[in-house]
Order: structure tokens, then sequence, then C-alpha cells
């Protein structure tokens, strides 16, 4: 089937591909735009997959690696994602390298290993917006409540003047 300029055109415009793809989609699927759009989509959806890569994947797995240090007796002095360390390494590095020369005179078993039950980035987004969400909700009953609070008080004032012969006093009651 002979797909024309417009089609092509129009599917470029909904979907972010090339002539060369939206023609050979369109072809495939008979000229029918709605079919080519949808195929084209799963296609984008399998590519954007974080499962498949990208930075999310990357940093799940730099998170995956520990860095454990066990004393002699088999205690756990340090089990830190190895990511923290670096960072360390490279703000404090002659802290870093004190700790590391100290474990090794003391015969700590140093080791780096990846843990598969290690926090994801996909939890850590969850949990946050999960966070921001209870603190949107709290901050709303905070000002419901002191909105209520403000209609509620009713605050009378009088101005009584009192009135003597040359001595005239003004009072304000506020109840």
């Amino acid at each position: 089937m002979n797909v024309t300029l417009e089609q092509i055109d129009e599917l470029r415009s909904r979907v972010n591909v090339s002539y060369e793809e939206a023609k050979r989609v369109l072809e495939n699927n008979n000229g029918d735009l709605i079919k080519s759009i949808i195929e084209l989509e799963n296609k984008k959806g399998i590519k954007n997959n974080p499962k498949k890569g990208g930075f999310s994947s990357a940093v799940d797995k730099l998170l995956e690696l520990k860095l454990r240090i066990k004393n002699k007796n088999g205690d756990i002095i340090l089990n830190l994602p190895l990511v923290v360390v670096l960072i360390t390494f490279m703000m404090a590095f002659w802290v870093v390298a004190f700790g590391f020369l100290l474990a090794l005179i003391t015969s700590c078993d140093i080791k780096i290993y990846r843990d598969k039950n290690s926090i994801k980035v996909n939890g850590l987004k969850k949990n946050m917006q999960e966070t921001v969400d209870k603190i949107k909700v709290k901050s709303e009953k905070i000002i419901n409540e002191d909105e209520e609070l403000e209609s509620n008080v009713s605050e009378v004032v009088e101005v009584k003047t009192n009135s003597d012969d040359d001595n005239s006093t003004n009072e304000i009651i506020i109840e």
C-alpha cells in the first residue's frame, strides 16, 4: 500500500520517529494511523523501561555495591554503600585512608559485595512521595484548623465614653 506524505507527517507529529520508521510502520499497518501510533508507543515504552537500562538502573547497581568491614571476632564494624565510602574518600581522604590502614593493621576482613536487597531508586522516590503527601495533608489540616479558629473567635470591641465635667476617658473593652 502506498502511504501518503500527510500520513507520515501526522504520525511523526504524534510520535517522535524518523520518516523512514514512520513510513515502514504505516506500510506494515496498511496505512492505519492509530495502529501505527500504538505500535510505535509500545516500542518506545520498551526502550524507556528502567529495567532495560538508564540512569535509574545504573544508580540501583551502584547502590547494590556495599563495603563491609568485620573484626577478628566476626562483628561487623562498618557496612555502607560503596558510593558513600567513595564520596567520603573524596571529601576526607586522610580520614578514610587512616581507617583502611587501621583495619588492615588489626586484621579486619574487608569485603566489597553486591547486596540484592539494597535500596532502589524507585523505592526512594516512592518513600519521598509518600512523605511529601503526608506533609501536604498535615499542613492543609493545620491551615484549616487555624482558619476555623480565626472564624470562630468573635471579638467584641466596645468603646465606652465616660464624660465627667472636665475629664473624659475612653475605654476599649475586648471580650
